[in-house]
Order: structure tokens, then sequence, then C-alpha cells
């Protein structure tokens, strides 16, 4: 098992608050050494990287081919998160509301339900949409027949399968699923006139410093990460330009980093806009507005941890993006190979062990 494992501790800004002191020297490496031993235990080995500066320990740690975290991976479902935060910016603009159908938006949009249906609804799936994944699986149901690269382009626009019957009344049920944020990313595109990926590269890419990122577009190939099947083979014939708004973002670990700091210091959304976004909801398995938000115990700190977690896996790679608001602190984990992570709130598992390790030294 290879992993990819950065933490970055993120300097406070206006509207945050102070941030924990950065460990300086010897005890940053300590804690950098910590995160190294229990991916040691976990039998998995890779990069780790604890700073201020999101840029240092990293490099002093893990084998050679993962010593940048310049190189790009896909962030999955982390692209959610990215287009929550595009939401949220819009309604702060006056532009949308999250209570508001999305129909008054978007009247040409035929989704199911669309007078009823509202962004908060697709950002914490519970719109009862149809959802992609019922869609046809290739031959080792590895992947939707749809993302595959060899298989017929699909038409410009949202997956036709999210056009389909509803599954569920609005509002009524938890159902996680690709087409939510694929619609909103037509709300997105129809509200500010702009495509999905000029409008996150103007709005959060660029403001972040994000340079190395990119909304990928179907059909395009580029070098970086893939990932790789428990047999060895690898997933590059994933198309991940056809994820769109739900899967599409693609950029090295660094950026992510920058995307977490610059959402915590108010760069990319007021306080209140960040605090409903991350305000989790008990009823819905604490699923907040594209991220999950909740707190729980870790093993070393004496107080419960808030977490603001969002997860992705394509094919073979998987991506963790945990953000402890109230400790200026992001952990972000690449794999590119399957690997049980576990619950923290369940108080075991690799995720558990790893936050345990970055948020609680000894």
């Amino acid at each position: 098992m290879r992993l990819l494992l950065l933490a970055a501790l993120v300097a406070s800004g206006a509207g945050a608050k102070p941030p924990i002191p950065v460990p300086p020297g010897d005890a940053l490496l300590d804690r950098c050494a910590a995160i190294e031993s229990v991916a040691g235990a976990l039998k998995i080995s890779g990069q780790y990287l604890l700073s201020d500066t999101v840029d240092d320990c990293g490099n002093l740690l893990g084998p050679q081919e993962y010593r940048t975290s310049e190189t790009p991976w896909r962030w999955a479902s982390v692209t959610k998160q990215i287009v929550a935060v595009a939401v949220l910016q819009q309604v702060e603009r006056g532009k949308l509301a999250l209570d508001t159908p999305i129909a008054a938006y978007v009247p040409e949009l035929k989704v199911a339900n669309a007078d009823r249906i509202t962004l908060r609804m697709l950002l914490q799936h519970t719109s009862g949409l149809p959802n992609v994944e019922d869609g046809p699986a290739d031959p080792r149901k590895e992947t939707l027949v749809q993302y595959r690269y060899d298989a017929p382009a699909p038409p410009p626009g949202i997956s036709p399968i999210c056009l389909g019957k509803a599954k569920a009344e609005p509002g009524v049920r938890f159902d996680y699923n690709n087409c939510d944020t694929e619609v909103v990313g037509a709300v997105l595109e129809a509200v500010t006139g702009m495509p999905l990926a000029k409008l996150l590269d103007a709005e959060i890419l660029a403001k972040a410093g994000m340079t190395a990122t990119v909304l990928v577009v179907p059909g395009e190939k580029l070098s970086g990460r893939v990932g790789y099947f428990p047999d060895g083979r690898d997933d590059a014939f994933i198309d991940v330009g056809r994820f769109g708004a739900a899967g599409a973002v693609r950029g090295p670990p660094r950026d992510l980093a920058k995307f977490d700091r610059a959402l915590m210091t108010g760069q990319l959304l007021k306080p209140d806009s960040r605090a409903e976004m991350q305000r989790g909801n008990p009823k819905l398995g604490y699923a907040a507005l594209g991220v999950w938000s909740y707190t729980v115990p870790l093993k070393g700190c004496t107080t419960p941890q808030k977490l603001v977690e969002r997860r992705g896996e394509i094919g073979g790679v998987q991506v963790r993006n945990i953000i402890a608001p109230e400790r200026n602190l992001a952990l972000i984990v690449f794999t590119d190979r399957p690997f049980d992570f576990g619950e923290p709130w369940q108080g075991k598992g690799g995720t558990y062990d790893l936050l345990s390790a970055a948020l609680c030294p000894a």
C-alpha cells in the first residue's frame, strides 16, 4: 500500500480565531514522526507534511516517489466541497438562496421535482433524484460505463440518468448521489453565465493561489497519479472529466492545502457562510453542505475535536480532506490503492489513528 499524507497547519486570517502556536523545530519533527509511526503501523508508507507554511517537513519523510506535493492527483468528490463554496459565494452576493426551489433559477432544467428541490437539499443529498450509480457498470464493475474513455461520449450537460424519475420525495431521506452535484453545477452556470470550470478558476482557484489545479474537461488526458486495483492493474481508462461538478477537479496536494487555508482564513467565504456550510445535521449523519461536520474524541486529546470532513474515491484513488477548524489544521490523505480508512466516530481505524497523531501529539 502506498499513501501520500499531507498535514498542514493553517495560518489565521481576518475574522479567524488565533491559531494554535506552531510547534518549533524538534517539536514539529516529533509530530511528523508520530504520524509516520502510525502510517508504518498501518503498513502504509508515504509523505507527511506538517507546517504553518504548507511547505515543510514532508520533504524529510516518505519514499522518494512521494517526496513532492506538486504531483497532480484526482480529487474525486472533494470537488463537491469546492462547488459548495461556489454556491455559498453566490448566496453572499444575493444571486442564490439555499432554500429556494431550483426551478426559480433554471426553469428549463427538467429534473424531477425541480419546483420543490432546493440547493440545500442537493448539497445535503436529500433531493430524492435518481443516482448515476444506478447506471450500467463496466464488465469488471470497477466504474460506470459512462465514465470510461472508450465509452461513447455523453451529451453535454448533466447525465441523462439525472433527468429520470425521482427515487424519493424531496427532503425526506439522505441518499448520496452524484446527480445532486451535477445539478448544482448547472444552477451555478445558469446564474453566473460562466462555464463551471471558469467560475471555479476565477472565484476559488485563483483567489487561493491554486495555480496547478483544474476542473478536467471530458476526454482530456493529463499526466500525474492514477490509481491501482487490488490486482495491480491501473485505472487509467477512467475519464475523470466525465464526473463534472461531482468529481472532476485535479491538482497537487499542496493546492488542496491552499484551498483549506483560504477557506479557514476567510479568503473564500465570510464567517457566517462558512459556519452555514459546516453545520452538520445529526438527522442526516452529520451531513452539512458539501461536507460532513461532527465532533469526536481522539486518542491523546483531552477534549473532543470538531472535524469538517470531505472524502472522495474514483477507481483506485481515495482522498480524505479533514479540517479541524478550531485548531487551524488540515489533514490531507491521498492513496493510490484501496485502503480501509475506517470512521473516526468509531474510535478506531486508519483515519482515527492518523488524526490522533496529527491533533493530539504526546
